[in-house]
């Protein structure tokens, strides 16, 4: 019999700990041993609890005995971290690069640090001067979790690790450590509605890795009477602000509106950004074209500031819209008179700009495929779940080549039939749950049962981690730059 070492650290999230309980459920019923590994409260802070909160620590606590309970996990098969004492020099991280590289006992762990902090800031210009407290906090975490590992594995001798995700710094040390030690390990992630993925030995964000399962899907030929009809479904729901796929942020935009300058004859292009700070990190994302969107927007503009004839456009990632970090204030300083900014709340139709504009240079995002399935031209100039996809958007390796593409009269789209694979990868992607059904943060189930945000056992957890208010008081302080006060144990919402 096989051995799994599942790392369950996901309890303040009814959907993450649902979908890890219902893999456990499954591969339990594969008589396959398992070993549940959990914080126990040792950790700084997680990324569902950056602040350390004690009462956070007691949900997340009763929440994943209680579904492992139903599940039935003994006591002797979870096994807890210890905290680890230990000193170490940290060294003075000048930029962001520094960081990613930053290695302990010849194990990355900068690199899920660095995502921690992008990721609850929203600012990738991550340096020892901005955050040295909190860079700190976040090493130190790491290597916790790494020490409590290399033990539990060393002991347990698992054929596989299993772990949500991937890229924070609570669990990206493990994946790297398993990596070091030719040991098999799995990410799990949240897939189309009522599914969950699995990754083996891979974070859910390579490009690569979705590009295969992508293709696969697509070639299946047990689904080939459906899969055209559900992919188009798919990108018209997406225009159509049909939230039933996922989050639409065209929901509150307004049908068919465009920019009050828009001038038909021009060559107009529309210019789409992202959120820099989710795929930062992951090194299938990076391009030798540009550190920051901001850099290659204000690099395009200005190499055409002088032609009276090209009008840009920049719509804002409505993901923006409540983000006040470096990305959005250099956005808010760009003075290009053949520039439109289109902020992210405004009410200016996404699609109506992209059908009205003569192509559309995208970062990444969905909208560059979208805008090939619609019939206009579409550049793209970062990496993306499509990116290794043919003919779906243009690709440009230099600036210069870029540039002969926007200048380009009558530029032909690629190829709609191209993009139809993405369409209903989206739509499909993922294994139906059986015994898990998200219906939100506090309605969800498992077996027909209410994942409760509160459990009898919680107040006792909760008596238990009061006592280590210490690290509370220490993440709050790195985190915020302030002193804990007693009021803030009761402003925590789950």
């Amino acid at each position: 019999m096989t051995k799994n070492l599942v790392y369950s650290n996901t309890g303040l999230s009814s959907r993450q700990i649902g979908l890890t309980a219902e893999y456990l459920q499954t591969i339990q019923h594969k008589k396959v041993e398992v070993k549940v590994v959990m914080c126990n409260g040792v950790l700084e802070n997680c990324y569902f609890n950056p602040l350390h909160n004690s009462i956070a620590c007691a949900s997340c606590q009763s929440r994943s005995h209680q579904l492992l309970k139903e599940i039935g996990i003994s006591k002797k098969d979870i096994l807890s971290f210890k905290e680890y004492d230990f000193e170490f020099e940290l060294p003075f991280f000048n930029s962001l690069e520094e960081l990613l590289d930053f290695k302990f006992e010849g194990i990355n762990i900068g690199r899920g640090v660095a995502s921690s902090i992008i990721s609850y800031y929203r600012d990738y210009h991550v340096t020892s001067r901005k955050y040295g407290d909190i860079i700190e906090l976040e090493c130190k975490k790491s290597i916790n979790v790494l020490y409590n590992f290399k033990e539990i594995i060393d002991k347990e001798k698992p054929a596989k690790v299993v772990l949500f995700n991937g890229r924070f710094s609570e669990i990206y040390p493990l994946l790297e450590y398993c990596r070091s030690i030719d040991l098999d390990f799995v990410s799990l992630e949240s897939g189309a509605k009522g599914t969950y993925e699995i990754f083996e030995n891979s974070l859910p964000h390579s490009i690569k890795y979705r590009h295969r399962s992508m293709m696969e899907l697509w070639n299946d030929k047990s689904i080939e009477n459906s899969k055209i009809t559900i992919a188009n479904e798919w990108y018209k729901k997406k225009r159509y602000r049909d939230d039933s796929i996922e989050i639409s942020f065209t929901k509150n935009q307004e049908l068919n509106a465009l920019p009050l300058n828009f001038d038909s004859t021009k060559n107009n292009v529309l210019i789409l950004n992202s959120s820099e700070d989710e795929m930062k990190v992951i090194e299938e994302f990076h391009t030798d074209l540009f550190n920051t969107q901001n850099e290659a927007i204000e690099k395009i503009v200005s190499q055409f500031e002088n032609n009276s004839e090209t009008q840009f456009y920049l719509r804002v990632h409505p993901n923006l819209g409540k983000v006040d970090n470096v990305q959005m204030k250099e956005i808010e300083q760009m003075n290009f008179k053949n520039l439109t900014i289109i902020g992210p709340n405004e009410p200016i139709d996404t699609y109506a700009i992209m059908m009205a504009c003569d192509k559309t240079i995208v970062f990444g995002s969905t909208s560059g495929i979208e805008a090939t399935y619609w019939g206009k031209a579409s550049i793209l100039l970062g990496k993306s779940f499509y990116y290794y996809m043919e003919d779906t958007c243009y690709k440009p390796i230099s600036y210069e080549e870029l540039f002969k593409l926007i200048t380009t009269e009558n530029l032909p789209p690629k190829s709609k039939e191209a993009c139809l694979p993405y369409g209903y990868y989206f739509s499909t992607y993922g294994i139906k749950t059986k015994y898990f059904e998200y219906k939100g943060l506090n309605n969800s189930t498992f077996k027909g049962k209410r994942i409760k945000k509160w459990y009898p056992s919680t107040f006792l957890y909760a008596v238990r981690y009061l006592f280590q208010s210490r690290k509370w008081a220490k993440a709050y302080r790195a985190a915020l730059g302030k002193r804990l006060r007693l009021t803030d144990l009761f402003r925590y919402k789950i």
